[in-house]
């Protein structure tokens, strides 16, 4: 077990705390951008580095010397390009949101060059727009791709990836189903294990995820942050599936490759919280945290000090979280808002609410749904939280966090018996699915007449 490291510290204020796949699998495709005829997207020559520097230093002085090509040839759609897929790896690396702004600028001005044989500029910009959460500038450029050279498999899977997170489901079924993937396609099945994972069919998105692992694990040519990702996807299946031992071994995995993951270092701390480890989530969160202020990372924390009864501590991260979270992009950080409904009050419920319903103009996935059918919960509306919640559980996604909150709400309408359905389904599917709520769980399934689960 990881030791405590003190105190509540932040030493770096940073990060945008990014949701999708598509901004990992957008860049990864830039890389490799291979289209159904087989030829490779044109490249600028990457300059000589010295083997000794760190992949920070170099992607520095890469940045530098596609700078000085870009001034030098305005006319360079692939040398913009590629200072945009830089640019994109620093934002992710650092968090810095003028990065993605950068990224984003560049793209635009590499497509207005050229856009034949430049289909891997589409991805980034795409990419750059959902960091950003601007998911329908993100579709309309998905269309533009798939418009300039349609049956692309890369434009066919970006197209699904931002239906996905917009709650298109119909549609996003049509892109992936039109998909035949071959062995080394590995950003595009990450795309597809998340159609997968959100429709129900978390053993298929498994076996995706664990094939793409594989391949990843071949190549000598990516950045470590990137092949330590495929690990986190994988290990972020399996925990929120319920397979603990799994995740820790995948997290694990993905740490030796790329020891600074913030990623991974918050999903140990989530996975130590679940285990009721306290202690050693407080060390991993504390360990993301400094190189990475990522809200749901905060919010693990808080609740460890919580179930320690360190209340001074839980509330000081409380507020930390609170602050991290209005600075991402879109209308409301969900895991933010979460925490607020499970630990705040009426107020902080009608906050969510209110964000929520913002959000849910251009964004009707199920776990927006779910976001809102908690809060109407929280505010006491629960015929209202009822129809919200229906549409959560319309993918039959296999997530137990959504069970439970059905649950809960069936049982505030008076709905035993369906209540019951739901919390035995939440706790069979995932026992420990929350660090807080896991236990409430249990405690209401027994009051209302059934064993809950260990």
């Amino acid at each position: 077990m990881k030791q405590q490291k003190g105190p509540f510290r932040i030493t770096r204020v940073v990060g945008l705390a990014l949701g999708t796949v598509g901004v990992v699998a957008a860049i990864l495709f830039a890389r490799h951008d291979t289209d159904r005829r087989g030829s490779r997207a044109t490249a600028a020559v990457r300059p000589l580095t010295d083997s000794a520097l760190s992949e920070s230093e170099i992607r520095d002085r890469d940045i530098a010397f596609y700078e000085r090509r870009a001034a030098e040839d305005t006319a360079s759609a692939g040398d913009r390009s590629q200072l945009a897929i830089l640019y994109m790896d620093r934002a992710r690396a650092t968090g810095a949101f003028t990065d993605y702004q950068r990224a984003e600028k560049l793209a635009r001005w590499s497509l207005a060059l050229r856009t034949e044989h430049n289909g891997q500029t589409f991805g980034l910009l795409a990419a750059a727009l959902l960091a950003r959460h601007e998911f329908t500038q993100a579709l309309a450029v998905a269309h533009w791709a798939d418009s300039v050279d349609s049956g692309v498999p890369a434009h066919i899977a970006l197209l699904g990836e931002i239906e996905l997170e917009m709650g298109d489901y119909d549609s996003a079924a049509r892109h992936f189903s039109m998909l035949r993937l071959d062995r080394d396609q590995y950003t595009i099945a990450a795309r597809v294990a998340r159609w997968r994972e959100l429709t129900g069919h978390a053993d298929a998105a498994r076996r995706l995820l664990r094939g793409a692992v594989a391949r990843v694990g071949k190549r000598d040519d990516l950045p470590r942050e990137q092949v330590s990702w495929f690990h986190y996807r994988l290990a972020e299946l399996e925990l929120r599936t319920g397979n603990l031992d799994s995740a820790e071994a995948s997290y694990r995995r993905g740490l030796v490759i790329f020891p600074e993951d913030y990623r991974i270092l918050g999903g140990l701390a989530r996975l130590a919280a679940a285990r009721g480890e306290w202690q050693s989530a407080i060390a991993y969160g504390n360990d993301a945290i400094a190189i990475q202020l990522d809200p749901a990372t905060l919010g693990t924390i808080s609740e460890a000090y919580g179930a320690m009864g360190d209340t001074a501590q839980a509330a000081q991260y409380a507020r930390a979280m609170t602050a991290s979270a209005l600075k991402q992009p879109g209308p409301i950080h969900r895991a933010w808002g979460l925490f607020l409904l499970d630990h705040g009050t009426k107020a902080d419920a009608k906050r969510v609410l209110a964000k929520t319903r913002i959000e849910m103009r251009t964004r009707k996935d199920v776990y927006g749904y779910d976001l809102l059918a908690w809060a109407l919960h929280r505010q006491g509306r629960d015929r209202e939280a009822r129809d919200a919640m229906m549409h959560a559980l319309s993918q039959e996604t296999e997530d137990a966090q959504l069970f439970y909150h059905a649950g809960m709400i069936e049982r505030a309408l008076g709905n035993t018996e369906q209540a019951r359905t739901y919390l035995d389904k939440a706790l069979t599917m995932n026992p420990r699915f929350s660090a807080t709520q896991a236990s409430i769980a249990r405690a209401t399934l027994d009051s209302l007449g059934r064993r809950g689960h260990v």
